[in-house]
Order: structure tokens, then C-alpha cells, then sequence
């Protein structure tokens, strides 16, 4: 009573104030920021002390004092508990004001798309018409406008820049953009285009409404976000992707020995002496992995470049006739494996080519890579895996997904794609290193092959790998190689200074033309199907008195010399001593 007293004899003028003028058309505001700093308007009431916000649209101040009460209040008088609750709010979601149902409820949001209980809003209009009505939870109804989201989730799920929330994200936005995940469950928005988000006006960042509003904790469930609070002894997980094309996992995970100034190794049929410090002029200083340069120097062993910073061993006759070199390390493989988790009724055997053809040649069971370089290889079932494939840890941490360990899966329980490259895994026992936790799978060649800086022709800078779109840019991105626009969504090489973006796949230096490789019974379309090769390793065939080159056909090569069809863009064996070349599949067998 002695509050309804005050406001009968308040003694200054109240005037009635419209929040929002231009309700329903919050399009019509010149700033988003105009409409976000009235959103962000609230006082108290005089008469219920209940809070008066911008959704309540009209409320009644004082000219010459601070007091403020709502319309209900003022025009009333005495509103009712119920009276008071049956507030209607004036959404920009939505042309009509909306009205609260009284009854708890547990049921989807038209908001947020999840299962909530509580109190819902609806539009009385749109229910009485053909019109959709929302159906709009109590606590989406209210959320802010503009959002940092590092305030609810203490920096776990940093963004720069404050987000916005839109009330619709249409298809037609989705598929211009390559239909983004949300950056935080990294889960779809395509089933609701009328779904409200949270977005980034200067980045082509987009979170979930509920997301956006998670409060960290040691560990969710469900679909919530799992933070890990343990992720073992950092000491026994690989953290990829390796620094650079340089990095070499067995020099860090196999114990190290006296250095050998020459020996005999069982892969070479020469002597091999050990070269400490390699000079220019031996070795090429290397950017990117260039698969078309035939002098660059591969360990013949991992397939992993020698730099000017590394020992290794080389062949006797490397000024001669033979480029067969070893990092130190490799000379200390494994001779064998037991109880290799991906063949473990088998022992793998060490060898330093795959026997069932004469180029040596394989593809890797565990990566799906071709490659030509040491092998563990069970040959009784025709299981063939690359040295660093066969070395993996048990766990790996890949900066594409921090928070856990990813483990080795072997077996498909649905469909999942790799979220580096976006393809399909195509089969049911088709390997990943995979989260279980959050669903999160990955391509064994995609974690293991792209390094997380390259240097590149194309660009000044250190080009770094990124798994999704890059901060402060919202514009389209398109590779500097092959000039096509790039999926943001998918992995791919930005340089933060120059703006500057390659798809995975055209980093390496393959001539424009020859986007694809073709080899006999395989199409080799990624970075991870050639990093693996060694172009320029010499072979020899009883059918040929020369050594041949193993090689990319360009067109100067002209046609096989065995089937007279076509060598550019194929794997062919050239030989420099006359005019002879020919595909690889011709010794595939």
C-alpha cells in the first residue's frame, strides 16, 4: 500500500517512453549498435521493483527524478500476480508482441532448437492465423544482444570480437559460406534456418545460442562441450601437426646411439658413410616438400626431407650414380614389430622396399598413402605400413582438436567425416584417429602429412595451417594456386598478413596443370598421397640396361614407350641416358 501511495502522489509530471519506436522493424536502425546499446537498457519499477527492459517496450519515468514504472504498473495500478506475469514483450524477433503461457512446459525452442523446460512465449495473433507462431523459452527470449563470449566461458572458447545475435540463419547464407559449423560443438545449423545464432560481423565466426552461453565446467555430457582436465604424460603423445616439413617423429621417439662414421645397412647395396654437417651444395635448402625436384634430398627410409641442420648417411656413389640417403635415425628402425595394434596376429618385418613389385612401392593400410620408401609388412596377407604410420603413438593430441587425445579407430559405427578435409570416410573399417568423446575423426594422412607452417613460393610469409576461417576477415577466400574459392571450413594455408589463402592440396609445388597424379588402379588427389614418394629414386629392371627415374610425366615426356599412350600427370620411370619412358604400371606386378 505505502508503494501504490507513492505512485498516487508522486508530485512530478511521468511521461510515457517508447523503448522501441520502430518496433517491428529493427532493420531500420542506421547502427547495429544503436539497437544494441537500447536492448541493453533496464531500471527498476517504482511500485513492483521488478525490472523493466527493452523487450517491455513502453514503460512511464519521471521528468525530474529517478523513477520509473512499468505501463502495467502505472495504468493499473494494483495488477495481480497473474496480471503482473502475463507481461507481454515486444521481440525484434518477431512482428508481434508475445505473451507468456503460464503453465511449465517441457519443449523444443524455435529459438535455440534444444528440449528446455519453463516458461515459453508465444503470439496470440499468429496462433489465431495461418501464420507460425514462435515458441520461444524464457531464457532465449532475454538473451543479450551483443556477446563476449570469453565472459561465460572463462576464455576456453576465445573469440575476439564481441558476437551478435541474429534471429535466422537462412539456408541460402548457409551455402554461400559452405555451411560453417558452429565453432564450438562444431555441429550443424542446416536442419533450422530459422534458428538464432550468435555471429561475428568480422569474421565468418557462428556459435549456437545455447553454446554461446555454456559456463565451463570440469566436464559435460551429452552434447555438451567435454573439457579435459588430464591429458596423461605429455611425454607419451605425439602433438601434431609436426612444426614444419622438416619435423621428424622417429628422431624424437627412438633412443639414440653412438654415430657410425660408415656401415653396411641391409637396405643399400652400397657402403654408406655419415656426413655431419651438409654442406649447400649437397643439399638444396628446402621450402615446401617440391615433389618435382629430383635432386632434392629424401631420406630413402621415412620419405621426410634432409635439411642443412641435420646428419645423415649417404651412399659411397652419391656423386655418381646413386642417391640413396638415410637420416641417422632411420638406420636404427625397429628390424620388427609384434602385436602392431592395426595386424596383431602377425609380426611386421622391416623391410626397405614392399617385394611385390619392382619399384618398391605400396600403400600404406594405416594412411591410404602411396608411398615408395621402408615398409613394415606382414607379406602373407599383403599388409604393408609406412615408418612413421607404424611408429604412431597410441594417442596423439592434434591442434585441430586440443582438449583430448585422439586414439586409433579402426571400426566405423556410422557415418563420419574427417574434419580437416571434409571427405567421407568410405568404408566401415577405414582407420582414423578419432575423439570418441566428441565425435571428432580425423584422416590419419591429413594429421600426420600437413605440417603447421610452410613457406611457399606464392607468398613472402610463413603461410600456417588453419581449420577454419580466419580472424578478422569475413570476406570469400580463394587459393593463390589454383585460383578457385576454398572452403574456409576445411583445413587450408593463410598467411594472416598478406590475406593470403591455398587449399591444402595445392601447398605442394606441382605444376598448375597436373592437379592430380594417376598411377595404376590409383588417383592420388591430395597432399597425402604424394608426400610419401620419392621422385628421382633410381631403379633398376631387367628389361632395361639403364637406371630409370621415378618421375611425373610432363608433356615434354611425350608418350610411353611400351603402350604409346599419353605420360603427363602419370607416375612414369624415365631414363637419362636415351630417349625411353614409360608408366609405372607397367611394373606394377
Amino acid at each position: 500500500m505505502i508503494n501504490t501511495m507513492k505512485v498516487l502522489q508522486h508530485e512530478h509530471q511521468l511521461t510515457l517512453i517508447d523503448l522501441n519506436p520502430e518496433y517491428p522493424n529493427d532493420n531500420v536502425y542506421d547502427d547495429e549498435y544503436d539497437l544494441i546499446k537500447n536492448q541493453a537498457f533496464n531500471c527498476s519499477c517504482g511500485l513492483c521493483s521488478r525490472e523493466i527492459t527493452f523487450f517491455h517496450r513502453y514503460y512511464y519515468k519521471c521528468d525530474q527524478c529517478d523513477y520509473s514504472l512499468h505501463k502495467l504498473c502505472k495504468e493499473q495500478q494494483f495488477p495481480t500476480k497473474l496480471e503482473h506475469a502475463s507481461h507481454e514483450i515486444f521481440h525484434p524477433s518477431h512482428q508481434h508482441p508475445l505473451i507468456p503461457l503460464f503453465k511449465e512446459l517441457l519443449a523444443k525452442c524455435d529459438a535455440c532448437g534444444e528440449q528446455q523446460e519453463g516458461v515459453f512465449y508465444h503470439c496470440s495473433k499468429c496462433v489465431c492465423s495461418t501464420c507460425v507462431s514462435p515458441f520461444i523459452h524464457n531464457d532465449c527470449a532475454f538473451r543479450e544482444k551483443r556477446l563476449h563470449i570469453q565472459q561465460d566461458a572463462h576464455d576456453r572458447f576465445s573469440h575476439a570480437h564481441p558476437l551478435i545475435l541474429t534471429y535466422s540463419f537462412p539456408k541460402a547464407d548457409q551455402e554461400a559460406k559452405f555451411n560453417p559449423p558452429c565453432r564450438i560443438c562444431e555441429q550443424s545449423f542446416s536442419n533450422y534456418e530459422n534458428l538464432w545464432v550468435y555471429k561475428c560481423e568480422k569474421c565468418r565466426y557462428y556459435v549456437h545460442l545455447h553454446c554461446a552461453n555454456l559456463r565451463l565446467k570440469p566436464s559435460y555430457s551429452g552434447t555438451d562441450i567435454t573439457i579435459s582436465s588430464n591429458n596423461e604424460d605429455d611425454s607419451n603423445v605425439l602433438h601434431l601437426p609436426f612444426t614444419d616439413q622438416t619435423y621428424n617423429m622417429i628422431s624424437d621417439f627412438l633412443f639414440k646411439k653412438t654415430i657410425e662414421m660408415s656401415l653396411t645397412h641391409n637396405s643399400h647395396k652400397h657402403p654408406l658413410i655419415h656426413v655431419d654437417t651438409p654442406t649447400s651444395s649437397r643439399i638444396p635448402k628446402l621450402s615446401f616438400h617440391d615433389l618435382m625436384n629430383k635432386n632434392e634430398a629424401l631420406c630413402n627410409g621415412c620419405l621426410r626431407p634432409i635439411t642443412d641442420d641435420m646428419a645423415f648417411y649417404k651412399c659411397t656413389l652419391n656423386d655418381q650414380v646413386c642417391n640413396f640417403v638415410l637420416h641417422d635415425w632411420c638406420t636404427r628402425l625397429p628390424a620388427e614389430l609384434k602385436g602392431y595394434r592395426g595386424h596383431p596376429k602377425h609380426t611386421l618385418l622391416l623391410l626397405p622396399k614392399a617385394r611385390h613389385n619392382v619399384l618398391g612401392a605400396f600403400v600404406c593400410n594405416t594412411c591410404d598413402g602411396f608411398c615408395n620408401g621402408f615398409v613394415y609388412a606382414c607379406e602373407e596377407c599383403s599388409y604393408y605400413v609406412d615408418v612413421i604410420c607404424a611408429l604412431l603413438p597410441k594417442k596423439i593430441i592434434h591442434k585441430s582438436h586440443p582438449n583430448h587425445p585422439l586414439s586409433r579407430v579402426e571400426k566405423r559405427l556410422g557415418k563420419d567425416r574427417c574434419r580437416m578435409c571434409l571427405r567421407d570416410f568410405v568404408h566401415d573399417k577405414e582407420v582414423s584417429l578419432s575423439c570418441e568423446t566428441c565425435k571428432f575423426h580425423l584422416h590419419p594422412e591429413c594429421a600426420i602429412s600437413l605440417p603447421q607452417a610452410i613457406t611457399h613460393k606464392y607468398d613472402k610469409h610463413p603461410m600456417t595451417l588453419t581449420y577454419s576461417p580466419a580472424e578478422n576477415y569475413g570476406g570469400d577466400y580463394f587459393c593463390e594456386v589454383c585460383e578457385e574459392e576454398l572452403n574456409p571450413n576445411a583445413c587450408f594455408y593463410h598467411c594472416d598478413k598478406c590475406e593470403q589463402s591455398m587449399h591444402s592440396t595445392c601447398a605442394p609445388l606441382l605444376p598448375k596443370s597436373n592437379t592430380y597424379i594417376y598411377d595404376y588402379g590409383l588417383s592420388v588427389t591430395s597432399v597425402s598421397g604424394l608426400v610419401n614418394i620419392k621422385f628421382g629414386s633410381i631403379h633398376e629392371t631387367q628389361d632395361h640396361e639403364h637406371p630409370l627415374l621415378l618421375m611425373q610425366g610432363t608433356e615434354s615426356d611425350g608418350d610411353c614407350t611400351k603402350c604409346h599412350g599419353r605420360l603427363n600427370g602419370f607416375f612414369i620411370l624415365k631414363c637419362l641416358e636415351r630417349k625411353f619412358a614409360i608408366h609405372i604400371h607397367h611394373y606394377w606386378w
